[in-house]
């Protein structure tokens, strides 16, 4: 896996974690939407800079968007821009929805939690 790509599907899925769309992270960020979309497709690289931006935005220390992620998903750029969510993940106790199970078109599954505060 190139880095530029793991960062990008980093960032994809804590954005997905935090229930965000690419438009209100990238005013979270203040970063023009069409580059975190081109940051998360591993279209541009990102700057120190702007990685912090998005960190802070995220919520999370910026070593978050380097490091693997439990995920099993290719970077095929078909398949990642055709995941779909398929299934919700709740709390068995609760009835809260913690998240979305995507499947991507190669059949390999993601899971994306929702940060709660």
């Amino acid at each position: 896996m190139y880095f530029k790509e793991r960062i990008g599907l980093n960032i994809q899925n804590l954005r997905y974690s935090n229930g965000l769309s690419q438009e209100q992270l990238a005013l979270a960020a203040q970063i023009d939407r069409s580059y975190i979309s081109e940051i998360e497709h591993a279209k541009s690289s990102v700057t120190a800079d702007k990685m912090e931006q998005i960190a802070r935005a995220l919520n999370v220390d910026p070593s978050e968007l380097t490091l693997p992620r439990h995920c099993s998903v290719s970077l095929i750029e078909k398949n990642r821009l055709s995941a779909k969510p398929v299934a919700k993940i709740n709390c068995i106790e609760t009835g809260t929805e913690l998240g979305l199970l995507y499947q991507w078109e190669n059949g390999e599954t993601q899971v994306a939690l929702y940060e709660f505060t």
